[in-house]
């Protein structure tokens, strides 16, 4: 994040206030978050280490900032009850070390709009109908990192948000057979393309570029999270899974007017499932006619060695 300049420190909040403030925070993730339910002492600690101080900032549009184990905000911001600025915050703090780009900042606006317990939003901008978390900047990145946590879950996600680990960029760069560092260079790209749109001269043309960006990172997610999922199929129920999964995906998916991408990689994707299925079944049938053949086997010879005793 860029350093943002200190005029002057108003108040630094007690000790008591935010030990309160840490330990409902610290709650809502291990509600949110279960799996980390026997890490609430330990978070617990660790967020209560965090200092808030109430400052005033030479930009005056500035409301809130984290550095040096330290959460700035301004007297705008209301620090009495959970908001997401203190969520995110607290995020930036938990994370402290790790550079963060868009694509990691993107994981911590949805994972603070899953702790604030926001309903999804269908909304359109740029011409595309989507669902997302946030509005503004980060509503169609967010959307994206919606589309992945629908495919590979929540337990990388966790490890990567709260306890400030690689686990989710290695599932990713796993799935994507190597590409993290193309999915997060896009998220800058398209990041940035938002941030042009607002001072640009030929609006048409940037918003032209957004979605197409958009589309090739989306349609991306897609094709590299089926193409490694057919690949590594192993019983007959994922199939299935992998269909269910490929229906679903259409209330994550931005769209336009008609989405031929969908529509066409869904028909390559089925005839690639459908091809496992009749894989299995062969494979099942021979190993039935094995069995068969073996039983046969084994009674002609009980019956043999049973001729022989009379």
């Amino acid at each position: 994040m860029d350093e943002q300049k200190i005029k002057e420190i108003v108040e630094e909040l007690p000790q008591y206030k935010i030990n309160k403030i840490a330990n409902e925070v610290a709650i809502r993730i291990i509600n949110i978050f279960p799996e980390l339910k026997e890490d609430y002492e330990v978070l617990l600690k660790k967020l209560e280490q965090c200092k808030i101080k109430i400052v005033n900032f030479e930009n005056e549009n500035t409301t809130h900032y984290y550095s040096n184990n330290a959460i700035y905000f301004s007297n705008k911001v209301y620090t009495n009850a959970i908001n997401e600025e203190l969520i995110i915050e607290y995020l930036h703090y938990l994370q402290d070390g790790k550079t963060i780009n868009i694509f990691n900042e993107t994981l911590n606006y949805f994972a603070t709009k899953l702790l604030m317990q926001d309903l999804k939003e269908r909304m359109n901008e740029f011409g595309i109908f989507f669902t997302s978390l946030v509005e503004g900047k980060y509503a169609l990145l967010v959307n994206l990192i919606m589309q992945i946590d629908f495919f590979i879950g929540r337990k990388e996600f966790i490890q990567t948000v709260i306890n400030n680990k690689k686990d989710y960029y290695n599932k990713v760069n796993n799935i994507s057979n190597g590409n993290i560092d193309r999915i997060v260079k896009d998220f800058d790209k398209l990041y940035y393309l938002e941030n042009d749109y607002t001072t640009t001269d030929d609006i048409v043309k940037v918003e032209e570029e957004i979605r197409s960006l958009y589309f090739e990172i989306q349609n991306y997610i897609m094709k590299f999270y089926f193409y490694y999922k057919t690949i590594h199929i192993t019983e007959m129920e994922e199939i299935e899974e992998a269909r269910k999964q490929l229906d679903a995906l259409q209330n994550y998916r931005g769209v336009v007017v008609e989405d031929k991408f969908y529509v066409e990689t869904s028909q390559k994707i089925i005839e690639r499932l459908n091809n496992k299925e009749k894989e299995f079944n062969k494979r099942n049938s021979k190993n039935a006619l094995a069995v068969i053949y073996k039983n046969k086997i084994f009674a002609f010879i009980k019956r043999l060695l049973s001729f022989n005793r009379d």
